[in-house]
């Protein structure tokens, strides 16, 4: 990704309503609301400009560290203020074994930097502690590819079952694995169809599609993840534009 991309990231984080619907489904899937932000350690794995990190200090985990591979994803953290974080890779992750309560990892396995989805899983797998728990949320369903994959380095989109066949390959037990964003899927189709590119629209340069609305319109789409989200207190979603797991190392 360019430094530009980190940028639009960095400002958009906070306030955009796809941002506020992912932390409100890792939320809900971790049963973080339910857990001493004092005693549990938390990993974020790939953590790009740091708004989760952010979100779960603000949330009153005081016990959190994060790394990313990509320079301008610390520059910007370093921006927020966050000190917790380092540079490393998920491929190999600069952490011992058995370290945290939890890791999540947001829209890294499927970057174009991880080359081996079953060795970054088992990564995440040896950091946790036994019966430690893991968050992932990754892009979900190839048709939806676009000139925003290409600008943000989206090289894979997975469906439920595949992600959750490559979690059991790596060891975990997956416990919940849903789609989100599904009430606003048919317009995230429309978009990406609209962009979908041409062989020559390939050798330009790409920009992703993260605008944040005018505050009503932004306001009212926050709304609707929000209600996705009292969903998944009582069911897993059939469709969305993302894929959302939890999984747990299992114990000895």
């Amino acid at each position: 990704m360019e430094f530009e991309e980190f940028k639009i990231m960095y400002e958009a984080e906070d306030t955009h309503w796809w941002y506020r619907g992912l932390r409100g489904v890792m939320f809900s899937l971790l049963g973080l609301n339910k857990l001493d932000g004092h005693t549990v350690r938390i990993l974020d794995a790939g953590c790009g400009t740091g708004g989760t990190l952010q979100s779960l200090r603000s949330a009153g985990f005081v016990n959190t560290e994060g790394f990313d591979i990509n320079e301008p994803a610390i520059h910007f953290c370093e921006q927020r203020g966050l000190n917790n974080v380092r540079l490393g890779s998920i491929m190999e992750i600069p952490f011992e074994s058995e370290t945290f309560d939890i890791v999540v990892s947001n829209d890294v396995l499927n970057d174009v930097g991880t080359t081996n989805e079953i060795l970054a899983l088992q990564e995440l797998h040896r950091v946790l502690k036994p019966g430690g728990r893991l968050f992932l949320n990754l892009p979900a369903f190839n048709f939806l590819r676009s000139e925003h994959d290409r600008a943000t380095d989206v090289a894979r989109r997975y469906t439920k079952a595949q992600i959750s066949r490559m979690l059991r390959a790596a060891g975990f037990k997956v416990k919940r694995v849903t789609y989100w964003n599904m009430v606003l899927m048919p317009v995230v189709i429309a978009v990406r169809i609209i962009r979908r590119e041409s062989e020559e629209d390939l050798s330009k340069a790409a920009r992703s599609d993260i605008v944040v609305p005018p505050w009503p319109f932004n306001q009212l789409l926050t709304l609707v993840v929000r209600f996705e989200r009292l969903l998944l207190n009582v069911m897993d979603l059939p469709a969305g534009s993302s894929v959302a797991v939890a999984a747990t190392r299992r114990k000895p």
